[in-house]
């Protein structure tokens, strides 16, 4: 009888301890499943899992890496090098922004519906002799709705001039034909607030003169440096090189 009670005791602690190994081995099963599934849903998370953001305000950039696009509907490059950004519009055709579409080479990053206040310093000289050429700043809501302040040529002057175009109908919101205030370099800025947009030029980036004021009901969605060039006689367009210092947010 002892002997049996001893028997029986053992088969308990046995079963007791095989009873106790299982539900340790349960239990850590059931751990390395969830550590499993936490780490498949932070991969898929950073793998693209979860919607990409949404542009917002425009960022100030040195213009290297992937922020920025290269638009060149009729032919041009842009490079970027030594934190400066280089726009090559092509002689021999038109690259204007206004007629017959935009066809300007332009290098844009996307933004949202957004207020904002920014400003490039072109460091290349304008000169006036260099008939029908355009540098400056661009607002895309897209190719048919856009607004551009720039510095142009027509041969004799260099121009300050500003232009929303809507439905791909251009208005002239400022021109003053003989801009005496340029200077090598030129800094150009243009703010957002609304619906309303206020355009500035400086010499240094630290003293601005407002321009104009408008108003613009299209929504933004991408905004950057563009050149362009324009000749009634497509053939005789005069080649533009843009050299931009910079691209601030201010």
């Amino acid at each position: 009888m002892v002997i049996a009670r001893v028997v029986t005791k053992g088969r308990w602690f046995i079963e007791r301890a095989e009873a106790i190994a299982m539900d340790r081995n349960r239990r850590e099963w059931i751990g390395v499943l969830v550590s499993s599934l936490a780490m498949m849903l932070a991969t898929h998370s950073a793998s693209g899992g979860t919607a990409a953001a949404e542009p917002g305000a425009p960022v100030a950039s040195s213009f290297p890496g992937p922020l920025w696009a290269v638009v060149a509907p009729n032919g041009g490059t842009a490079s970027a090098e030594n934190a400066h950004l280089t726009l090559t519009v092509p002689g021999g055709s038109n690259h204007d922004a206004l007629l017959p579409s935009n066809q300007t080479v332009r290098v844009v990053q996307p933004i949202g519906n957004e207020d904002f206040d920014v400003s490039i310093k072109i460091d290349s000289p304008i000169v006036a002799t260099a008939v029908g050429t355009s540098q400056g700043l661009m607002v895309l809501a897209d190719d048919q709705n856009f607004i551009t302040f720039a510095l142009v040529t027509d041969g004799t002057n260099i121009s300050l001039t500003a232009h929303k175009v809507s439905a791909g109908v251009a208005a002239t919101v400022l021109n003053v034909v003989s801009f005496n205030e340029y200077h090598n370099p030129m800094c150009l800025r243009l703010t957002r607030a609304g619906s309303t947009y206020t355009a500035y030029y400086s010499v240094d980036g630290v003293v601005w003169t407002q321009a104009v004021s408008f108003v613009d009901d299209s929504v933004p969605t991408s905004i950057g440096p563009f050149a362009g060039n324009y000749s009634r006689t497509p053939a005789n367009a005069v080649p533009v090189v843009m050299a931009i210092n910079w691209f601030d947010v201010l």
